[in-house]
């Protein structure tokens, strides 16, 4: 376990280095009680935190698995979510909706064989659903253990995803919007790539200092961040090029998985979840592509088709962009 103190703040990167299934957990140390906001670091760090910690409340980024497993392991605390999430982590079947599981035949029968074999892998009991105490609002000041904290909405990554703002410590805990080299991930039905893409510019208008991110990357500094942050998201426009350059090539939309436009074939053959999460997020591509004017949806039928995916299945109506009215905390 290896973690970094700013203030009364810890911030403590989880297992593998905090690769999925694990993700990094921040607490904040109050004079008579802690409050941990997203619970996956791993059994070395809750063992920590209970040790070191009084933990009253627990509050999750959003629903995905590695942020929320290890809330399971504090029952005295109460554990709150917004209310886009609230649904999709007390509920299996809202789970394999919003994740997108359902766009592929069969889709729950592999969701469960590949939680049984993530549990072997890492010894980790996975519970799937979560019953949260309560909701907590965006873009509101909340008090955490001492501390005022902003629940930044950051949609795009997910629909109900965002960003907590420790403002009197100048910390923006930007979570999934990771900076890693594998680059965005946005494979959920409530997924969207250009928020994600507003969402992540709009962190560069916040005043902090500090900017942690949920995976492998831990805490980056402010004259750091803007250039990583951008070369993030290129990564984004890499991968649609290459779908672009796919098409224009005469190519099939049934050959486009081969294009190992996220993951590498032998990773997709090991694991269907990742198959699920490469088809699904070349679909969200060509959802874009079309949005911007770009005449293919008889291609895009022909790739559903052709692989079989159920079209309602992958996307919900357009997830909102950040608007004027969410900067007024800036």
């Amino acid at each position: 376990m290896k973690y970094e103190k700013i203030g009364p703040v810890e911030v403590i990167i989880g297992e593998n280095k905090s690769r999925v299934p694990f993700s990094t957990s921040v607490v904040i140390k109050g004079d008579e009680h802690s409050t941990i906001i997203d619970c996956g670091a791993g059994y070395m760090a809750f063992k920590h935190i209970k040790k070191e910690h009084n933990v009253k409340d627990i509050y999750l980024t959003h629903h995905h698995i590695d942020h929320m497993w290890g809330a399971h392991y504090f029952p005295e605390a109460k554990t709150y979510i917004n209310h886009l999430d609230y649904k999709k982590i007390s509920s299996l079947e809202e789970i394999a909706k919003s994740e997108a599981i359902l766009a592929l035949n069969k889709g729950v029968d592999w969701w469960n064989q590949d939680r049984k074999k993530l549990e072997q892998l890492t010894d980790i009991r996975i519970n799937r659903s979560l019953q949260v105490s309560d909701v907590y609002e965006y873009n509101k000041s909340i008090h955490m253990s001492g501390q005022d904290v902003m629940m930044i909405h950051a949609p795009g990554h997910t629909e109900g995803f965002c960003c907590p703002y420790i403002i009197n410590q100048g910390i923006l805990f930007i979570g999934d919007i990771d900076l890693t080299s594998f680059g965005p991930y946005y494979s959920d039905r409530d997924s969207d790539i250009d928020s994600f893409i507003a969402s992540a510019h709009q962190t560069l208008e916040v005043d902090a200092s500090y900017f942690i991110t949920s995976h492998q990357k831990g805490v980056v500094r402010k004259d750091e961040y803007k250039s990583q942050l951008l070369a993030y998201l290129d990564i984004i426009e890499r991968r649609e090029e290459k779908i672009k350059q796919h098409i224009k090539s005469g190519n099939k939309p049934v050959d486009l998985v081969g294009l190992e436009v996220f993951y590498y074939s032998y990773q997709m053959e090991k694991s269907l979840s990742l198959m699920k999460s490469e088809k699904v997020g070349i679909a969200k591509h060509l959802q874009r592509l079309i949005k911007h004017g770009e005449p293919l949806e008889e291609y895009y039928e022909e790739y559903i088709k052709s692989h079989h995916l159920n079209k309602e299945y992958l996307s919900n109506k357009i997830a909102p962009t950040l608007t004027s009215s969410s900067k007024s905390f800036i």
